[in-house]
């Protein structure tokens, strides 16, 4: 075994810096620009969502107005036809209907005859006899 196979590796040097290192001077942040002009869009933005907002509430709001008042005629128009359903019914009973006509001069019919189109003649029904 040779000695120098066991030798410690020689450590790599590192360069030597000579004179003092160079040192420059950093100019400071650039004034912001804009920031005014960025502020003032930022508000009219906000004013301009805020006013839409308005805007659309208030239709919202008008819309279900006028949805409750034709609610309200719509009840009132069922209520009505309820009403005219009831009086149809009370005045088409069999009742009401001899009443009005008896009212109107109107007398119950002695003979029914009833008319034959095929034939074209009319023909004595029960209680009558034809001409």
């Amino acid at each position: 075994m040779s000695a120098s196979a066991h030798a410690p590796a020689r450590p790599v040097r590192r360069p030597i810096v000579t004179g003092l290192p160079t040192i420059e001077v950093v100019p400071s942040p650039a004034p912001v620009r804009g920031f005014v002009a960025a502020t003032i869009a930022c508000i009219i933005l906000f004013c301009g969502a805020l006013a839409t907002v308005f805007a659309l509430n208030t239709a919202m709001v008008e819309g279900a107005y006028e949805i409750q008042q034709k609610q309200v005629l719509l009840n009132d128009l069922a209520d009505t036809q309820g009403t005219l359903v009831d009086e149809i019914a009370q005045a088409s009973t069999a009742v009401e209907l001899r009443v009005r006509a008896e009212a109107l001069g109107l007398v119950p019919a002695s003979e029914i005859r009833h008319v034959d189109l095929g034939e074209g003649v009319v023909s004595a029904g029960i209680g009558g006899n034809a001409p």
